[in-house]
């Protein structure tokens, strides 16, 4: 299987965000600007992006800088500590994994801010999936000597949501993932409107459908594994 590490030098690629189409000269008027974004690899070169942007949202999601799948089990912040310095804890370890290409990510800029972000990587680099309840007892034995991928969370700065920068993050993961030996991508959305933005932390059934995902099993109540094929 690819180790899965990536280059130093970061590809750039540009994506546009098209408004729909206006008939009237009035509705054109009225279109929002067409935003174009940038992306770009995780790296030790992009991380002073990655880490404005995650500092500007308090580290995301409880402080945990987008650290919880790396590990087997645990907590998002370790006990023990008063918060501040568990995820000042948390920062450290993920410049530690970027540093030493343990991480993949793709950043979404718009201009030079990073607005939105896209965690993925192989089966190895985020086991946390495997120990879960209702993946554990899926019988995932097809997969034996196939690389397996996993896209695990997704975030967009407050000021740029509903403006298609997810679904220019899972491409570019998508694409990344092509060039680096392609396999099984797996995908787990929330099939449940609770839970706010922690709801969308897995991304949403449609824009992976939209990627050609399909279902493949429930992951309880709330969550669907889905999966394509990556040749």
């Amino acid at each position: 299987m690819s180790d899965g590490r990536f280059s130093e030098n970061t590809k750039n690629h540009r994506f546009s965000d098209h408004g729909a189409g206006a008939t009237t000269k009035k509705k054109a008027e009225s279109k929002p600007a067409r935003i174009n974004y940038e992306v770009k690899e995780l790296s030790s070169t992009t991380w002073p992006d990655f880490e404005k942007f995650f500092a500007k949202h308090n580290g995301v999601q409880g402080g945990c800088w987008c650290t919880f799948y790396h590990h087997t089990e645990g907590r998002l912040l370790k006990e023990g500590l008063e918060r501040k310095d568990a995820v000042a804890l948390n920062r450290k370890e993920k410049r530690t994994l970027v540093n030493k290409r343990r991480s993949h990510g793709i950043l979404v800029y718009a201009g030079n801010q990073a607005v939105g972000w896209c965690q993925y990587g192989p089966k190895e680099e985020l086991p946390r999936i495997d120990s879960g309840r209702n993946y554990s007892k899926l019988d995932v034995s097809d997969d034996q000597g196939r690389n397996l991928w996993r896209l695990t969370c997704f975030f967009v700065d407050r000021d740029f949501r509903k403006k298609g920068v997810a679904g220019v993050a899972l491409k570019a993961a998508l694409d990344s993932i092509q060039e680096q030996g392609g396999g099984i991508v797996e995908a787990y959305p929330s099939t449940s409107k609770e839970g706010g933005s922690w709801a969308l932390w897995f991304g949403t059934v449609a824009m992976f459908e939209r990627e050609g995902f399909k279902a493949h099993a429930k992951l309880g109540e709330k969550h669907l594994l889905m999966r394509k094929t990556l040749a």
